[in-house]
């Protein structure tokens, strides 16, 4: 394995471990509060974390490793999964393990391809060629995006808390 093939897979498992650190230091409150109309709450964006991960990035990498020719794949409408599979009822807990359980079958089938395998791709109606190489940057990229708004609720704690003295 290519050594940046096997540094994307080290980001890929660090960055799930971050994102479980920095749920740790927000209130039930916070992770549900919806900063204003329009935009998701934590607990969305948690959903949808591991949606994509386990509906999108580790699905379609476990086709292009298992078929022959190059699967075609659909978009994934995120606002139109949100509406049929949502619940805000859903403990974090859960959400957490299931985005947990996603990445490791990612990372499994990450560090299963050879060389030759990151170069495979799948068709997207809207990108085209989506090679195994761009699903798990795109995958650490999209985890790094939702790591910042979990580290961004907690600089306004720290802010909170200082100048509530």
């Amino acid at each position: 394995m290519k050594k940046q093939h096997a540094a994307l897979i080290a980001q890929l498992e660090a960055s799930a471990n971050q994102v479980s650190a920095a749920l740790k230091e927000l209130s039930p409150a916070q992770i549900q509060r919806v900063p204003a109309k329009g935009k998701w709450s934590l607990h969305q964006n948690l959903a949808h974390l591991r949606d994509t991960e386990a509906q999108v990035f580790a699905y379609r990498a476990a086709r292009i490793l298992r078929e022959s020719a190059p699967p075609i794949v659909a978009n994934f409408d995120q606002e139109a999964w949100m509406r049929a599979h949502y619940s805000p009822a859903e403990p974090v807990t859960a959400i957490l393990a299931e985005f947990r359980a996603a990445r490791r079958k990612l990372v499994k089938l990450l560090q299963s391809a050879d060389n030759k395998a990151w170069t495979r791709y799948a068709v997207h109606p809207e990108y085209g060629k989506i090679s195994l190489a761009y699903i798990a940057l795109h995958a650490y990229n999209h985890t790094l995006e939702h790591l910042q708004q979990l580290l961004n609720a907690q600089e306004e704690n720290l802010l909170r808390a200082a100048n509530d003295d």
